[in-house]
């Protein structure tokens, strides 16, 4: 016989119980020693539950006796409580946010292995305990030598029986999701059955991989995510999309980018072309429209901003952090479509914001990441013309020289593909200087779509020796399932702020599906179409069928079609490390994974290449 306590009916699904009480005090009532296991939830709406001295002397005697008690989120504040399940709570409930658990025992081979869980927990200290797992603050990402701040499952035996308790929403998580590795947490729940006999079930995985082989699949998979998710405020597009789908809430982060907005209006109009439907062109000139009407970017010729973008919904009037890859996206994708759909305002928009970042490059062709509106009223374009500091990371400059060939094939004016050559030359002259965000092998991948159009276009020899070191460099991370394998970290130290990697050190197995593969779909395919070698094609057609395989299929329509930050590709599940806060390692992106991985796909099924 086996008692669960569980006003929330959390824990339902993964215990084996006979009876279910949703009040603790009703066990008053009930013989326990006709049962061999009592469960009792003490996670109330993330308040841990008081039980009844009464009830607690019933408890002891239960597991004296030989019974199994375990414990979740239990007020442990006084005395009888404490002993009870060997844990003294020093203060209130806490919400994680950094910490992950470490597993403290080496009795199933894994100590030091860090895991995953998103709710709240209790701080204290044990006694007289077997501790299972503890709670800290790692910056590693699978395995670490330090011991953990605080207790997480520990276990205390009581003469013939024994009390397990968890400090931490386990069983009655919210958020199955989140407990991750799901490998990792079924050892834990193998040793929990086996070694202390808990009858609790596997943890049923929320996220699977599609492991599709069909393209075509993947591709309809992929753009049923942005009219189921809710990443849509309204299916036509005529709202907008919003930003993501956050990394440990789950839910959607309703900000509203236009770098977002043209990577999904590139994405639904290549979708457009692929289908031979005409309300997928509606989609995307809508999105375009939503921005052009909502006043995303500065259309006052007077204005020291005229032509750049706001970088998100902002109360200001003007434009103020004016990011360079940001605005460059938006540039890029207008001038594209107007190609396209030889669409005016496209035309006229997408070369004002052209102009304004050819008038703001200095003379090497390169430019701050970053422009206040500040600094250019304080100062005259000309300043950044001549100014030395620059950005040397290919993650902006890239694009604004990817951008420049558009402008080019759209103006004829030879100013924008001189310096998007000069800009380029610039940073292939210098690599011992370039600077990287998150890993050498995200910023490479950036830098690849200036390399593969500005060969394209040129035919320079010099621009194609660096591009084939490029590829070397990508195509040597490889893993043997088809992705590219996050290496070389600039700075891996940084853990706990906005914009850090997934991984910490190389060899990790993490792929980026944020910053590395979804960029490299699309510019990986314009390597091959610029270069024509087959070898390139071999090589992304491994990538492409790792992206396909690791699309999620899942009953929550949040995650169902999209892909997620950061892949464990030895273990094959979603899993990394969780240092960055603004994006984490399992946020779903709207434009920068789901609408570029798509886009990338898209392209290579019609066989075509941006500059077609």
């Amino acid at each position: 016989m086996i008692a669960l306590v569980d006003k929330s009916e959390k824990m339902k699904n993964l215990v084996n119980f006979t009876n279910h009480f949703s009040d603790p005090e009703q066990l008053l009532n009930q013989n326990l020693l006709q049962y061999k296991f009592i469960f009792i939830n003490g996670n109330v709406n993330g308040i841990p539950l008081k039980l009844s001295y009464e009830l607690l002397e019933k408890l002891w005697s239960f597991v004296e006796q030989g019974g199994i008690l375990y414990g979740e989120l239990i007020n442990c504040e006084d005395f009888p409580a404490s002993r009870l399940f060997g844990f003294k709570q020093d203060f209130t409930v806490t919400n994680r946010r950094l910490e992950k658990l470490v597993i403290d025992s080496d009795h199933f081979g894994k100590k030091g292995k860090l895991l995953e869980w998103h709710g709240p927990f209790l701080t204290g200290f044990t006694f007289d305990t077997e501790r299972i797992l503890d709670i800290g603050h790692f910056k590693e990402t699978h395995r670490t030598e330090a011991e953990g701040n605080y207790p997480g499952i520990i276990v205390k035996k009581h003469v013939e029986g024994k009390a397990v308790f968890s400090t931490f929403s386990f069983l009655s998580s919210e958020q199955n999701w989140t407990l991750r590795p799901y490998w990792l947490w079924n050892e834990v729940v193998n040793f929990l059955q086996s070694e202390h006999h808990l009858p609790i079930q596997p943890i049923q995985p929320v996220i699977q991989l599609s492991k599709y082989k069909d393209i075509n699949l993947t591709i309809e998979q992929g753009v049923n995510w942005f009219l189921s998710s809710g990443i849509l405020p309204k299916e036509d597009g005529s709202h907008g999309v919003y930003e993501n789908v956050h990394s440990i809430r789950s839910d959607i982060s309703k900000d509203l980018r236009p770098d977002c907005h043209a990577h999904t209006a590139l994405l639904f109009y290549l979708y457009g072309e692929y289908t031979k439907e005409n309300k997928w062109l509606e989609i995307s000139d809508n999105l375009l429209t939503y921005l052009f009407q909502a006043g995303y970017q500065d259309t006052d010729e007077n204005s020291v901003t005229y032509g750049f973008w706001k970088w998100f919904q902002s109360p200001k009037i003007k434009p103020d952090q004016i990011f360079s890859d940001d605005n460059s996206w938006v540039a890029l994708v207008l001038l594209y479509l107007y190609r396209k759909t030889g669409k005016t305002e496209y035309k006229n928009r997408g070369l004002s914001t052209a102009y304004a970042l050819l008038n703001t490059q200095n003379v090497n062709g390169l430019r701050p990441e970053c422009i206040r509106e500040k600094e250019l009223l304080d100062n005259e374009k000309v300043y950044f013309q001549h100014s030395t500091s620059v950005s040397m990371n290919p993650h902006f400059e890239s694009i604004v020289h990817a951008a420049f060939i558009q402008a080019y094939y759209v103006s004829n004016d030879e100013k924008f593909l001189q310096i998007a050559h000069r800009g380029t030359m610039t940073l292939l002259e210098n690599k011992r200087d370039l600077k990287f965000m998150y890993s050498k092998t995200a910023g490479y991948s950036r830098f690849l779509l200036s390399l593969a159009q500005m060969y394209k276009v040129t035919k320079d020899e010099t621009i194609r020796h660096g591009l084939y070191e490029v590829l070397e460099y990508l195509f040597e991370n490889q893993h043997e399932l088809g992705g590219i394998e996050e290496s070389d970290n600039p700075d891996p130290e940084r853990y706990g702020t906005e914009d850090t990697g997934v991984y910490r050190s190389n060899n990790e197995g993490i792929a980026d599906q944020l910053y590395t593969n979804n960029f490299l779909l699309v510019n990986a395919w314009e390597a091959y179409k610029a270069t024509g070698d087959p070898a390139v094609k071999e090589k992304y057609e491994k990538l492409v069928q790792f992206i396909a395989s690791i699309q999620i299929t899942s009953p929550k329509e949040q995650f169902d079609g999209g892909w997620m930050r950061s892949f464990h590709m030895e273990s094959t599940e979603y899993f990394g490390n969780n240092g960055d806060t603004g994006w984490g390692a399992y946020v779903i992106e709207s434009g920068w994974t789901n609408a570029v991985i798509l886009s990338g796909l898209i392209l290579k099924e019609l066989d075509q290449s941006l500059l077609d």
